[in-house]
């Protein structure tokens, strides 16, 4: 039973369990149990599977110099397991997540609503002092901006925008091309980003301005983007990071927010081949949905493929020849061959967390993988869009390494968080550390009290100049350097 279990399952589980306050040590005994069999069940299993993969993998022939060579569009395309530039070189996307722009997330933000609190009305507090918060979400995020009496309607899309100008500049593209040597960014957004609240479409102006600007800096630093739709309504995959409900992947069974969301990348894909084909030819593929789970912690499964389907064929009636990526959760089993869809130059991608972050786990999380990837890995590239080994220099190094060696192109989470708590330079290339003062004296800015003043101070806060570099700093700029 264990080694037909998902890894990521067990290690999400457990850090939860583990990480409870009330958990007893019967408990976390029992989780560490489960945990420990599946580990040990792919141990035994990596050893089975490599002859298989071998065989597998000489089953492909390498794509003909002329089926690479330069296209007239200009795109990114995927050929076999590689993706080619415009000149038809072969292409990795190597490169970072810039999550925390466009949609916020609670434990990354440095903003909240209220903190928590004890019993007595003191706040809760880690072993460090740092004030504690609750789940917070995008709706959270913008309903708490909206109810605070202190703004103006016109207040909040200004605020909004500050917001994002400091949080990200163009110094940021600048430092992950040149002193990071990366060539790709992934670009988190949200639906609201071009829907209104009934989900219609927003003028092109609206939902564009700021993508377009994004675009714009990329092609200065010649940066691929992954245009990566986070967060759809009604959640699909029922986190927080999807911006909206928790526990309940509401996207999949209503029709309307499905409609809405291929609506989204009809637009997407008319505004980057027709009204703004330079900037499109920056963008590496569409990211059709972030995470994608019919039900909470589950796969992604055939419902989920559907969706994609319905997606891929709008993109391609409308001649956008751009590369299409479907993320598979949690692994290489949840996602069909592509040709029982008829896809084509598509690149499949997965979300690696290992939270014991060491290189003997890695190495089992890879044979994990490896194991379903038997006749499951289709013959299209692979992004891992999605990982990080927190502060252990020498599992980055043995990762990384891993990535390329397989021809895997890849996104670290994430470029930049805001943090108060225990995941300290853990997250990111930099980091905002916030620290509570006094003992009345909220870390985070909270939306549903604050000034426009208070908004417009934290935002400066968030200015890469005031953060600090940590691990994933040095790690980069060393793999640059190699």
């Amino acid at each position: 039973m264990c080694n037909d279990l998902p890894l990521s399952f067990f290690c999400r589980f457990a850090i939860m369990v583990l990480s409870q306050k009330g958990a007893t040590s019967m408990k976390k005994k029992k989780v560490l149990k489960i945990v420990l069999c599946t580990l040990l069940a792919i141990v035994l299993l990596a050893g089975t599977v490599v002859g298989a993969m071998l065989i597998h993998s000489a089953n492909y022939d390498v794509p003909d110099q002329a089926d690479t060579a330069a296209n007239s569009t200009g795109y990114v395309q995927a050929i076999g397991r590689s993706l080619y530039d415009a000149a038809g070189n072969e292409l990795q996307l190597i490169g970072i997540n810039a999550g925390q722009i466009l949609l916020q997330e609670g434990w990354m933000s440095p903003f909240a609503l209220e903190p928590l609190k004890n019993e007595d009305g003191s706040y809760v507090k880690d072993g460090d002092n740092n004030i504690q918060y609750p789940e917070f979400t995008e709706e959270e995020f913008r309903s708490g901006l909206a109810s605070n009496p202190n703004l103006a309607d016109h207040d909040i899309n200004e605020l909004m925008r500050y917001y994002w100008s400091c949080f990200f500049t163009e110094e940021d593209f600048r430092i992950i091309k040149e002193d990071l040597g990366l060539n790709t960014i992934r670009l988190p957004f949200y639906w609201r980003n071009i829907l209104n609240d009934d989900l219609t479409l927003k003028s092109e102006e609206e939902a564009f301005s700021y993508l377009d600007w994004f675009l714009s800096m990329a092609a200065k630093y010649e940066l691929y983007i992954v245009l990566d739709l986070h967060g759809a309504p009604g959640s699909q995959n029922g986190y927080e990071h999807s911006g909206s409900s928790i526990g309940e992947a509401g996207f999949w069974t209503n029709q309307a927010y499905v409609d809405a969301v291929v609506s989204l990348w009809d637009f997407i894909s008319q505004h980057y081949t027709q009204t703004q084909p330079e900037l499109g030819k920056w963008i590496a593929t569409y990211d059709l949905l972030n995470e994608p789970t019919y039900q909470y912690g589950g796969p992604t499964t055939e419902e989920c493929w559907d969706v994609f389907d319905r997606i891929y064929d709008t993109i391609r009636d409308n001649g956008d020849i751009h590369v299409i990526t479907m993320e598979g959760c949690w692994d290489f089993s949840t996602l069909p061959d592509p040709a029982d869809y008829q896809w084509e130059n598509v690149m499949y991608e997965y979300h690696w967390y290992n939270w014991w972050s060491n290189i003997l786990s890695y190495e089992m999380l890879l044979a994990y993988h490896d194991s379903k990837n038997i006749g499951r890995d289709y013959d299209v590239p692979v992004l891992i869009g999605e990982f990080t080994c927190f502060e252990d220099t020498e599992a980055w190094n043995y990762l990384l390494g891993e990535f390329d060696s397989r021809g895997y192109s890849w996104t670290i989470w994430n470029y930049k968080s805001t943090v108060t708590g225990w995941w300290t330079t853990s997250w990111g290339v930099y980091t905002c550390q916030l620290k509570a003062i006094t003992e009345n004296e909220d870390t985070k800015c909270n939306v549903a009290t604050c000034t426009y003043e208070e908004f417009i101070a934290t935002c400066e806060k968030t200015r890469t100049e005031n953060c600090a570099t940590g691990t994933l700093y040095k790690v980069l700029t060393d793999y640059k350097n190699k």
